[in-house]
C-alpha cells in the first residue's frame, strides 16, 4: 500500500490534486492495489478545502473509470456496505480498521 500525507506541508487546494493525481500514477505504475492519502480531518480552514476538494476529484475518477473506489477511514466497518466491496480490503493495516481514522482516505487504483 502506497501512503501519501497531502496535507502536513501546509499545502494548497491546487498543490494537493497535483499530489493526488501524482500519487494515483505512481500506485498504478507500482501496481499497488491501494493507496492511502493522510488529508486530515477538516479542522482547519486549509485541511478542509483539501479534504473536500480531493473527496470532490475521486468522485470525478470513480466516474471515468481512473480509480476502482474510495472510502474513508470512518467507513472501516464490516457492517458498512461500500467497505464490504471494496477490493483488497484485506491489504488494509489492521491497526487502521480499529482506528477508522476520518483523516485518511484509501483509493483502490
Amino acid at each position: 500500500m502506497y501512503t501519501k500525507d497531502i496535507h502536513s506541508n501546509k499545502e494548497t487546494v491546487k498543490d494537493a490534486l497535483y499530489e493526488l493525481d501524482v500519487s494515483i500514477k505512481m500506485a498504478k505504475r507500482d501496481k499497488d492495489k491501494i493507496l492511502c492519502l493522510i488529508t486530515g480531518y477538516g479542522s482547519h480552514n486549509t485541511s478542509h478545502k483539501i479534504k473536500t476538494a480531493i473527496e470532490e476529484r475521486l468522485d470525478e475518477y470513480l466516474k471515468t473509470g481512473f480509480i476502482k473506489v474510495w472510502l474513508t477511514g470512518n467507513e472501516l466497518d464490516i457492517f458498512n456496505l461500500k467497505y464490504q466491496s471494496f477490493p483488497n480490503r484485506d491489504r488494509i493495516p489492521e491497526k487502521d480498521k480499529y482506528i477508522k481514522n476520518p483523516g485518511v482516505i484509501y483509493v483502490s487504483v
